[in-house]
Order: structure tokens, then C-alpha cells, then sequence
């Protein structure tokens, strides 16, 4: 009998993923206290399915804290302005864990994440989803095309990590795959996804996560 291997991380995110499409459309009709009461419930929905999984404690704190940086950018920049000094004055990476440096802090760990040898894919799964998602940090000031070669070295280093399919039940391949629509997607396209697109994505990346194996098995009859 095969066991089968749990979701990676970066699957946990899909609900964070759905919010960002959702400010980015100017979506959401909640006010200011409303929408952070409704980011804090994602990242402890996050924090819970981490502990659950017995993620390390350093596991948990980066992929937790890309995950506040990520909304609280995005919060930023699509709240109304005069909505904008609400959040400021006390963003979700403070709240948590009273620091106010994502946009330094979240390429520093990503850069020594890199380094680690073997790269923990969890970990860096997280790290290219929130990129993908839009999250600039440090450069927004420093340029685009910077990032976008940070995007790319990481791309290149999780399609090399990721296993061969070779032999066995390609259960640990079944992450790679199902996620590819991850590291593709650009941060204009999820930005420029309309609404109801989005919900359909939420919908089929769910249905395409929890039936993985089971799609993957009958690919290789």
C-alpha cells in the first residue's frame, strides 16, 4: 500500500493567492478594520496548517512572513489613499512579529534559502509563489528586471531540484507539476486576472491538488 505525500506548503497558500487576485480587481468591499481581521484569519489559517504539517520553526516564521509582506503590499497598493495611513500605522508583519522590514527581510532569507544544500523545496515553493504573486519588497525601488532575475535563479534551482519521475509511484513529482502554473504565471497576469477568473482558478488549482495522484496514475497507464 502507498503512502501518499502530504500537500507541499505552497499549496496551503491558495486562499492568500485568491485575496491577492481580489485587491489587485478592487474586489473586496471591506473597510479597513474588516480586511485586516480578514488577512490576520489567513495567516493563522497558514501558521495552523504549518504546525499541523510539524513544519521547523524556521520554516514556519519565513514562509509566515513572506506571507504578511505579500498581503501587506498588496494592501498598500490598492487600498484607496485615504484608506492607506490605517494600515501603515500598524501592517500585519509588525502585528505579527513586530518588525517592519518584508521588503528587506524576505530576499535576505530567500538569497541564504538558495544557498542551503539540499535547498528546502517547501520553503521555496512559498518564496516563488509570493514573488509570483506580485510581492516586489526591496525592488520596487531597486528595478524590475532585478527581480525578475531573482524569479528566474530560484525557477531554475526548484526545476533542478525537483525529481526525475523516474521509477516508483511519482507521488513527490506530483508538486512539481501540479504547481508549474506557480512559477509561471507572471504578477501582471494575476493582476490582470478578472474576478470570476479568479475564483474559477481557486477552484481548479483545489480540485487539481486534492486529485493529483490520482490524475498523475492514470497519465502513466
Amino acid at each position: 500500500m502507498t503512502t501518499l505525500a502530504p500537500l507541499p506548503l505552497v499549496a496551503l497558500l491558495r486562499n492568500t493567492a485568491l485575496e491577492v487576485s481580489l485587491l489587485a480587481q478592487g474586489a473586496t468591499t471591506m473597510d479597513v478594520p474588516q480586511l485586516r481581521q480578514h488577512c490576520l484569519a489567513l495567516v493563522a489559517e497558514f501558521d495552523r496548517a504549518l504546525e499541523a504539517r510539524h513544519a521547523a520553526a524556521d520554516v514556519r516564521h519565513d514562509a509566515l512572513y513572506a506571507q504578511c509582506g505579500l498581503l501587506d503590499e498588496t494592501v498598500l497598493v490598492h487600498l484607496p489613499e485615504a484608506s492607506r495611513s490605517q494600515w501603515e500605522a500598524q501592517p500585519l508583519q509588525v502585528e505579527r512579529f513586530g518588525k517592519h522590514d518584508a521588503g528587506e527581510h524576505v530576499f535576505d532569507r530567500l538569497s541564504e534559502r538558495m544557498r542551503e544544500a539540499p535547498p528546502n523545496i517547501d520553503v521555496l515553493e512559498c518564496y516563488a509563489a509570493v514573488l509570483r504573486l506580485g510581492f516586489k519588497g526591496r525592488y520596487a525601488r531597486e528595478g524590475e528586471s532585478q527581480r525578475v532575475a531573482v524569479i528566474k535563479t530560484l525557477s531554475d534551482l526548484l526545476a533542478r531540484s525537483a525529481p526525475s519521475g523516474d521509477g516508483g509511484f511519482i507521488v513527490d513529482a506530483a508538486r512539481t507539476r501540479a504547481l508549474d502554473w506557480f512559477y509561471r504565471l507572471s504578477p501582471w497576469a494575476m493582476a490582470g486576472v478578472a474576478c470570476a477568473a479568479a475564483v474559477i482558478v481557486f477552484v481548479a488549482v483545489g480540485q487539481a491538488l486534492d486529485l493529483q495522484v490520482s490524475h498523475l496514475l492514470a497519465g502513466k497507464s
